[in-house]
């Protein structure tokens, strides 16, 4: 006598399959069940993410605020002593430390490498060394704010006063541009006496520079 098995396997495989097809059926709504449980949270981390993004921004643009430097070009025929000494300078204006970078000075279009030059193209024939002026470097020296940097000073005697008549009409009609940066390397282009600076990755180097060349005018030799 065979004994039987007292229930047949069939009807629970048949069940398994059931319940696993009602699990594959509900999957995609237990799939978003979780992302909107866990949805808040994202936008959370994403909101404190932008946040910090934007309060380190402004950290930044405050720091660079706070140290800007303003530089202009400027020239005059007397100060408030009275002497009658025709300058061109730099005005530092801003709040921060500049770092003077390249200058660049035209004269009816043609660029002017040293004071020397600028005189002979402007205002005489004469041997510039006999004139009594004085230059200071005009790049690569820090100005604080408030403070002027006069890179060229010729003062009026009766041995300078033709070329200082001269000199004090045509200075109107040189066109002056300088680089100039903060100490955290912004840098920034600014041209003329009103122009307002223009902000640049790097002090341009296609320029041609001025530059005070006193060795060789303090020794007497005629730069070409």
């Amino acid at each position: 006598m065979t004994d039987k098995p007292d229930h047949d396997p069939a009807p629970s495989a048949a069940a398994a399959t059931e319940t696993a097809s009602r699990l594959l059926r509900y999957l995609p709504l237990i799939t978003i069940a979780h992302f909107l449980i866990g949805l808040p949270a994202l936008i959370a981390s994403l909101a404190l993410a932008w946040f910090a993004f934007v309060q380190a921004d402004a950290t930044q643009k405050m720091q660079t605020g706070g140290v800007m430097p303003f530089v202009t070009f400027g020239t005059s025929n007397g100060d408030a002593d009275g002497n009658q000494d025709i300058a061109l300078s730099l005005t530092n204006n801003g709040v921060g430390p500049a770092i003077l970078g390249p200058i660049e000075i035209r004269y009816e279009g043609k660029p002017i490498a040293t004071p020397l030059e600028l005189l002979r193209a402007c205002c005489t024939n004469t041997p510039a060394q006999a004139l009594r002026f004085s230059t200071s470097p005009s790049s690569g020296v820090a100005v604080r704010p408030g403070e002027t940097l006069e890179f060229i000073s010729f003062p009026r005697s009766p041995a300078s006063e033709q070329v200082w008549q001269k000199f004090n009409r045509e200075r109107w009609k040189l066109k002056v541009r300088s680089c100039y940066c903060s100490i955290f390397n912004d840098c920034w282009v600014t041209e003329g006496m009103q122009g307002l600076p223009r902000a640049v990755k790097t002090c341009p180097a296609d320029w041609t520079p001025y530059r005070e060349d006193a060795g060789n005018r303090i020794a007497g030799i005629d730069v070409k």
